[in-house]
């Protein structure tokens, strides 16, 4: 991966989680914030072509998640298959391998969150969200929002776990991360 390309994701990333919150929560845009909730994760695991927009500048890189009952692993690659960083959240102990780029600016819980956030039953993820923020859920979508609007946009094709496709949408940064499932685009 580039040195431009590795920049576009700390940038889009740190658009949304500037400081760590601690352990187990996270910042969210605007003044909310979300704390990752305990119990067994679903089973699933997936390989997936993942593009993050922000501001018209996109990166490509290949995301690997696997998650079961302690937990969820989350590894980003690079088209070519290096691993740029790992994230884990297992019995409640966060692990992350971060390039120095990322390491201190970038909250690793954001990752495990955004996860949970798009795969547990609606009434759990609303345990983890501070006050101020709702969580509306229909059918194939979920919107975080407060007082000011929509603050996180969570969409997904197909019906079980892993998604064939999953976009997280973050209106008030232009930001964007989509995507699909190496199975599902062969």
């Amino acid at each position: 991966m580039s040195r431009a390309a590795l920049y576009a994701l700390c940038a889009a990333m740190l658009a949304i989680a500037c400081t760590p919150m601690g352990d187990s929560c996270t910042r969210l845009p605007g003044n909310g914030r979300y704390c990752l909730i305990a119990g067994p994760w679903p089973e699933y695991a997936t390989e997936q072509a993942s593009n993050v927009t922000l501001n018209d500048k996109t990166l490509r890189m290949i995301s690997r998640i696997s998650s079961g009952e302690s937990g969820v692993h989350f590894a980003g690659l690079s088209p070519l298959g290096q691993t740029l960083f790992q994230v884990s959240w297992e019995n409640s102990v966060l692990q992350a391998e971060l390039p120095a780029a990322l390491g201190s600016r970038l909250d690793p819980t954001l990752f495990p969150a955004l996860l949970q956030i798009a795969t547990w039953p609606a009434e759990r993820i609303r345990e983890g969200l501070s006050s101020g923020l709702e969580l509306h859920e229909q059918p194939g979508r979920r919107v975080i929002h407060d007082s000011n609007g929509d603050v996180l946009i969570f969409s997904w094709e197909g019906n079980q776990l892993p998604y064939q496709r999953l976009r997280i949408e973050v209106p008030a940064l232009n930001l964007m991360i989509d995507s699909r499932s190496l199975e599902a685009l062969q």
